[in-house]
Parts: structure tokens; sequence; C-alpha cells
């Protein structure tokens, strides 16, 4: 009775992701499914602009562009990301095999089929499955078993796959991509997330975006009550990351009845993909569209007292979704200036010992166990019956340095950088506090004035309090920003800090004189003379001032596109670790 009742969950949850997918598929759509793949029926590619970045082809075919088959839409096409590295396709092949009987027995519900019958069925499901990595191809039944490192470079960054299903079993996407994510781990390479897919041609070719995730999983009455919780927790931890915190999750969900829709005008001045966002809490029956506005549906109104009724696990659960980020390299063009070096601190390392005039200068502290041990060997080697401690026993610990480095984010929030830009800088100063041992501090220039919102702290709860009070609107007082910045430094004595300059524009509000830009060549100068590292990342900037401001301040200019999450975390740790000399 048990297994029936499972089985039941599982065929109508595979059956309600067949019909997601087939939704998706009907509009010449793709879908980025969990958050390391993308699946479509087109053919679509990595950008070479953005590393996270996938562009889907609404006019090629992926059954006609990659196996020239007669017949469009026979084909999906995954692609699953994982870092540069040769994955084996042979063990990728095996474990996609081995779920595929499974999988038939719960979809097609056919159990007086006979083993003979059930095995050739999975067997002729396997041969419509292909798969590419950078040392081999071939069919899930018949991988080449000749792998050769660096066969094809095309594929040194994710797991190619093409299958020929029919819409009823579109569902086994999401199983390959389980199977396939398991064995990149599997085999020590890591995965790497997808940012955003953009859509070229058909619908007047205007590109369509996506920044993050388009599936949520299904809520079913009849589904188990540990199903249920766990994808409820997916759900909100997905809409917290995309909208910034899960307090903006919060007031999405209560702005959605009809009395209160009047506040989705000033989420959507917040949040640039607040309408692909409603789309997709529409699409997983969270919410309705009525003439009279939005409205939660009995499951959306569950999920919001899911989320008042957990706030601590679901505030933990996404401290861990931040500090498991794993960036990618990323593209800029940088100005160095900067040469410092941070000053290291000496501890014991109580793993290694060593005789004392190993450590040059470092005195050590002795290691007694070591030492008798030490005493002990000798005597009983020498053939003495007592054992006594010599100067040639001693063992002292060995020298172990670290270098701490306390970062402040010094944050341009004029109007300009309203919406996904602010939204970013956050996510990177709460990931800055989770993964590392450091201080994190924030300061925000606007208007007329710079404020410190967040003093260097390790507190994520003061971080987190800080975050939410920035409202970006405004002039940009940079000149003002920097002097703010460097009181603070004088008055909390950071350890090695590192101030890293986020901006997307040039001053035009000064402070000294009536020069906005003189202003801020002079306060950059401070920096300079303060010896401390300086960073700068500009966002889409002008040319012509930041590598002024960054020589001034003898510091480092990386000017990017765009300040997405990724770029900026990859900039900042590379910077940190060529500070501490790593």
């Amino acid at each position: 009775m048990v297994r029936n009742s499972s089985e039941s969950y599982n065929n109508q949850k595979l059956k309600i992701i067949s019909s997601r997918l087939q939704d998706y598929f009907s509009l010449d759509q793709g879908v980025i499914m969990g958050s390391t793949a993308v699946v479509s029926r087109k053919m679509h590619q990595e950008s070479g602009k953005h590393s996270g970045e996938i562009s889907i082809f609404r006019d090629r075919d992926a059954g006609l562009y990659y196996l020239q088959t007669e017949e469009p839409n026979k084909v999906v096409h995954i692609d699953v990301l994982h870092r540069p590295g040769e994955i084996n396709q042979v063990d990728v092949a095996n474990r996609i095999r081995r779920i595929i009987p499974a999988y038939l027995t719960v979809v097609d519900r056919n159990h007086d089929r006979s083993e003979e019958e059930k095995n050739l069925a999975a067997a002729n499901l396997a041969r419509k499955v292909i798969l590419y990595t950078a040392m081999g191809y071939g069919t899930v039944i018949d991988p080449d078993q000749k792998a050769v490192r660096g066969t094809d470079d095309r594929y040194i960054g994710h797991v190619h796959i093409l299958a020929k299903l029919v819409p009823r079993y579109y569902s086994l996407v999401y199983c390959i991509i389980d199977e396939v994510e398991r064995s990149v781990i599997y085999q020590g390479g890591e995965l790497r997330p997808v940012f955003k897919i953009v859509h070229y041609g058909g619908q007047r070719d205007i590109p369509l975006t996506s920044r993050s995730s388009l599936y949520l999983p299904p809520i079913t009455d009849n589904m188990p009550e540990v199903l249920k919780r766990q994808n409820m927790f997916q759900i909100i931890t997905g809409l917290s990351i995309q909208l910034g915190s899960m307090e903006a999750a919060a007031d999405l969900l209560q702005a959605l009845t009809p009395v209160r829709n009047y506040k989705l005008a000033n989420l959507h001045r917040i949040h640039e993909n607040l309408g692909e966002i409603l789309s997709q809490i529409v699409s997983a029956n969270l919410a309705r569209l009525t003439p009279f506005g939005y409205t939660l549906t009995k499951t959306g109104r569950e999920m919001e007292e899911f989320l008042h009724r957990n706030q601590k696990e679901l505030a933990a659960e996404i401290r861990k979704t931040i500090r498991q980020f794993k960036a990618v390299p990323a593209r800029y063009r940088s100005f160095r200036y900067s040469h410092l070096k941070s000053k290291e601190k000496q501890f014991p390392d109580r793993h290694k010992t060593v005789p004392p005039n190993s450590n040059k200068s470092w005195p050590g502290e002795i290691a007694v166990p070591e030492t008798v041990v030490q005493a002990a060997k000798r005597c009983f080697l020498s053939g003495s019956s007592r054992i006594k401690i010599s100067d040639r026993d001693i063992r002292v610990y060995a020298r172990k340095s670290y270098a701490p480095v306390d970062t402040c984010l010094l944050v341009d929030c004029s109007g300009s950088m309203m919406g996904e830009r602010i939204k970013a800088v956050g996510y990177v100063a709460k990931y800055l506090l989770l993964n590392s041992r450091e201080k994190i501090s924030l300061v925000t220039f606007q208007e007329k004035e710079a404020k410190v919102m967040v003093p260097f702290t390790r507190s994520y709860e003061d971080l987190h309090k800080g975050l939410a009070k920035i409202v970006p609107s405004g002039l940009t007082p940079l000149a003002h920003g920097i002097t703010v910045t460097l009181d603070m430094f004088k008055n909390k004595r950071p350890r090695n800090p590192l101030l890293v300059l986020v901006t997307d524009g040039i001053p035009n509000h000064p402070l000294w004189t009536t020069d906005p830009v003189k202003d801020a060549l002079k306060a950059a100068a401070m920096i300079a003379e303060q010896k401390i590292r300086f960073v700068c990342i500009g966002i889409d900037p002008d040319y012509k001032f930041l590598p002024l401001l960054a020589e001034a301040g003898k510091g480092n200019i990386y000017i990017v596109d765009e300040n997405d999450r990724n770029n900026m975390i990859d900039i900042i740790t590379r910077e940190k670790k060529q500070y501490q000399g790593n």
C-alpha cells in the first residue's frame, strides 16, 4: 500500500514536470532547471560575453542543428555546466542508464510487463539519449569506452546531452540532470551555476532574459508532508535570492491580494525582473491573476504561513546557499597601480614540530610531548636506562602565518544603482562575510552625504539590517564617501584594510570646492597616503575618470559591463589573495 502511494506521487510529480517543460517548449523558450542546467528544444550555447549566461536561438532547432533529423521539435537539448575539466562520459552514461528502468516503471505504471519487455523498453529509451563530454561521446546504452583526454574542447565546461523524447517522457530530463550532477561531483569536478538565459529570434527578435531559475518545484495536496516542506523551502529560498532577502519575498507574497496590489508598483521599481518572477509564481499555481488583480491561491497562502513559521530555518538555508556559491573567472579590463602587501600574523602550527633553529627568527613554543618522545628515542638507541632531555631533543611548534584582510565596500547608491545592481552588492557582502574569518563593513554615498551603514563586523544580522536600509537615489558624492570611510578606518582600526569602491558613474556633488571630480581625486590621494589597498569596480563607467581615480589612490581598477555577483566575488577574492601574497 505504501509502495502504491509513493508511486502515485512520483508519477504525478513527473507528469507536472513534463507538462511544465511542454509549456516552455511550445513557446520556443528554454528553462533553467535547478541551478546548473539549461533545457530547450533549440540550439543554445554559453555566451562569450558573460560566464554562466546562455544564449538560446529560437530559429535553430536542436535536432536539425546537431543531429540533422528530418523533423523539428523531436530533440531535447540539455547542458549541465561545470568548471573546465575532463568528465568521463562512461560514468555519466552508466548512471543515466541505471535509473531509466525505475523511471519507466513509475511513468508507465505497467507492472504486467515481463522482465524482458521492461529491459527492452529501457534499452530503447537509453539509445535515444546521446551525451558529449570533453573525453568522448556516445549513446547512454553504448558510450565510447575509449575516452581520450582533450578529445573535444567544445565540451570542456559542460556536459552536452541530446535526447529524442516524446512529451510523455520529458520529465526524464529532471532525472538525467540529477545523475549528471552526481557524476561530475563524483569525478572531482565542480558544478557551475547558470545566471541568465537570453532568447534570440522569434517574437520580433526581441531578446527575452532570465536571470534566475524558472523552475519552481510543484506543491500538491496529496504529496507527502516531508516533500511538501522541502519544496516550500526551495521556493522561498529561490525567491529570497532573486529579490535580495527573505523580507522582500514576504513583502511580495503580502502584496499578492487585490487590496494590496498597489504595492506592486513600488516593487517593480526596485526589482527589474519582477514581471518574470510573478509569471513564475502564477505558473507554479501559487497565485492567479483575476480581473481585480493578483491573489494568492490556497497553496500560496500555505507557503506564506510556512514562511512566517520557519523564518529561522529559512534564513539558515539562505545563508547556506550564499556560502556555497562558486564564482567563475570574470571578464574585465583592469589598470593596476597597487603593490601593497598585507602584514602577517604568526602563531604556532600545532600539527607540525621542528628543531628550534629551523624557525629562524621565530622562537616558537616548546612542543612538550614531541620533545619527550625524541629524548626517549635517543636514550633507547644509546642504551641508556634513563630518559634525560638535552638541547638536541627539544622540538618547537612550526611557524604558521595568517594575513587577515578586513574589507570595506564603499558603494555608490545613486539612482542608477537601483534594482539588480544594489541587490548584487548585498549578495556579495553576505558572501564575503560567510566565507572568511575577517570583518566586513559597508559605507554608502548618495544625494549629498555618505553614511556608515555597517561598521566593521562579523555579525551576519548586523550586515543584513544595514543592507535593508539602503534605498538608491539621487547624486554621487564620491569625495564625501571616501573621507567618511577613512574616518571610520581611524576609529575602528581594521586589520590590513581593503577598500572596494563600487560605482557606475562619475562624481557629481563636490565636497571642498565646486569641482566634484577634482575633490574625488584629492580624496583618493588620501587613500594612497594612508597606504590602504584600494580597488575600484566600475560598472559600464566613464572610461576617462576611473583610471585617474585609481592612479590617484594607487589602487587597481576593474571595468566590467555589469556588476553581477559573480564578477564582483571573483574580483574581490582575487584581490584579497594578491594582497595576502597567495
